[in-house]
């Protein structure tokens, strides 16, 4: 037992309970968990799994992450300004959540949480930063993770993630490792009080500018949608909204009631199908076409379609592309638009915005860099939208993060629009887009390497790829190798404009490999990936 590890077990201040736990840990997991190194903001925050131990989700290193974010807080703006705080549904979030705001409050600082401290959807947080003209804010989620994670996401006063400057300089105040859990503060309980529901109906309301064709509200539309939050805190929120806009939505009884263990939802990443199963058996009985589904925290959105009698899986760079081609084509705009997406997402957007006169910004991995380039741009230009590949979007700038809500709205107009004419969601991409724009293929494929001491393992393979000396892969040509360091990812530049990218994920044991393959047609295109992703499998030994 190392000397941090032996100073909690032997601490008056833990639980039996508690001390339990570091009994049960073995040598290796007392090793990793207990260490001098600070804990660390991944690509949206900082996220682990709950545990004891210096870099795991706990109630003392979520006072030692307050306490820090606290010190910049008041460093940066002064005492006596307000941030926000909200909440997922995982197991301890509430309580995390009142943790943090006593820690916060004890440095003069104000806390708005949300009434009743009910849990609240992350672009309802990132909107209520902006109305309330707080100076940050904080959210107590882990995102799509499984259940066992939790963590610690931080905010600017424009309602966006925070940029890796400020959180080098929150991880800069926080204690010394022997110190966390002797951490003690004086709550000023007065500083910390409760919005009304009345910012949630704003939000409700303020979210239908996303729809361009505002006629569609008193449209009567009865074809069913399959809805399903993975019981996460778009539960009721997502389908009262939608309802609002009259269309017809069927909630996934299963899974659209708040739930710590997600009890019916082993997977609660929309991105991956599985997440699907319970949808789209209540989809085929109620005859649906389709069906929508949320992580956990409400940010990201994906979408089934019934496509051929076949059920499909539209992917974030898909939507984004369908995104961009609709809003261009249909809104009429005084200055240039523009699109932002990440380095590692479609650049088949890059030909559209090209046809309307439009500019792609491209930013790193992560919303805290779109957020932050939509604040940059301001009113200079119009905004469109701002995707990424792995489901996320942002349609309106009444906020600064991903949002399922307005998403969903978008998608849904833009279904209802197609299916007058008898044409569905991948009708758009094959019959308008890629006949016009190009043929185009892209994958997202995630290798996951889950031990306990895997980033040393996941470097190395970044490593092989950095060093690959054969000109050619599969049947396609390596034009060249290189590192882009704004997008934190290797790039390889192949024939016909096509390129594969390696990034290691900030917040979880994964190397991601994406595709984004140019050609003549799909067929080809998606040959040229299955040789491709059974050549990688063997390279990096899964």
């Amino acid at each position: 037992m190392n000397d941090l590890c032996k100073q909690w077990f032997e601490s008056s201040i833990l639980s039996p309970k508690e001390k339990l736990e570091i009994k049960h840990l073995t040598n290796k997991e007392q090793d990793i968990y207990f260490t001098h190194a600070p804990m660390s903001f991944g690509t949206a925050g900082v996220r682990g799994k709950m545990g004891m131990g210096t870099i795991r989700m706990n109630r003392f290193t979520y006072a030692n992450l307050a306490q820090a974010y606290a010190k910049y807080i008041v460093t940066q703006y002064g005492k006596n300004k307000s941030i926000v705080i909200g909440h997922d549904n995982r197991l301890n979030s509430d309580k995390f959540a009142l943790l943090v705001a006593d820690v916060i409050s004890s440095f003069g600082v104000k806390v708005l949480l949300f009434a009743k401290n009910q849990l609240m959807p992350t672009p309802i947080v990132s909107y209520a930063i902006r109305q309330t003209k707080s100076v940050g804010g904080l959210i107590i989620t882990a995102s799509h993770n499984p259940k066992e994670y939790n963590g610690f996401k931080a905010y600017h006063d424009d309602g966006g993630q925070v940029l890796p400057g400020v959180a080098n300089a929150i991880v800069k105040n926080f204690l010394k490792p022997l110190d966390v859990i002797n951490y003690t503060c004086t709550p000023k309980r007065s500083l910390i009080t409760y919005l009304s529901n009345d910012i949630v109906d704003k939000y409700l309301k303020d979210a239908r500018v996303v729809l361009l064709n505002k006629n569609i509200i008193s449209k009567n539309k009865s074809y069913p949608i399959v809805f399903t939050s993975h019981h996460g805190t778009a539960s009721k929120l997502l389908p009262k909204f939608l309802k609002q806009l009259k269309f017809n939505v069927k909630p996934v009884p299963q899974q659209t009631f708040f739930s710590a263990s997600f009890v019916n939802s082993p997977i609660s990443n929309p991105e991956v199908m599985e997440s699907f199963d319970l949808s789209l058996k209540l989809a085929n009985k109620v005859k649906s076409d389709i069906a929508i589904g949320v992580d956990p925290d409400a940010d990201r959105m994906a979408i089934c379609i019934k496509h051929n009698d076949e059920w499909r899986l539209m992917t974030g760079n898909e939507m984004g592309t369908i995104y961009t081609y609709y809003v261009l084509k249909h809104k009429r705009f005084a200055k240039t638009p523009y699109i932002i997406s990440s380095y590692v997402s479609t650049y088949l957007i890059d030909k559209i915005a090209k046809s309307y006169q439009a500019k792609v910004y491209r930013t790193g991995t992560g919303f805290k860099w779109m957020g932050a380039k939509v604040t940059e741009i301001g009113n200079r230009e119009i905004f469109v939208v701002a995707f990424e590949e792995a489901i996320g979007a942002l349609n309106t700038t009444i906020n600064r993060d991903k949002d399922s809500f307005t998403a969903s709205a978008l998608a849904l107009e833009i279904y209802d629009h197609y299916k007058e004419s008898g044409m569905d969601l991948v009708d758009i991409l094959e019959k308008e887009i890629y006949p016009k724009y190009g043929y185009w293929f892209g994958k997202t494929v995630s290798y996951t390497f889950d031990i306990l001491d895997w980033k040393p393992l996941i470097e190395s393979k970044m490593q092989m790829f950095k060093q690959h000396k054969t000109k050619t892969i599969g049947d396609l040509r390596i034009r060249k190798i290189l590192w882009n360091k704004i997008g934190d990812c290797l790039e390889w530049h192949l024939e016909n404009d096509s390129w594969i990218k390696f990034r290691m994920s900030g917040t979880e044991p994964k190397f991601k490999v994406y595709y984004n393959l140019n050609g003549k047609n799909q067929n080809i295109l998606i040959n040229q990936y299955n040789k491709l992703d059974k050549i990688f499998r063997q390279m990096l030994g899964v």
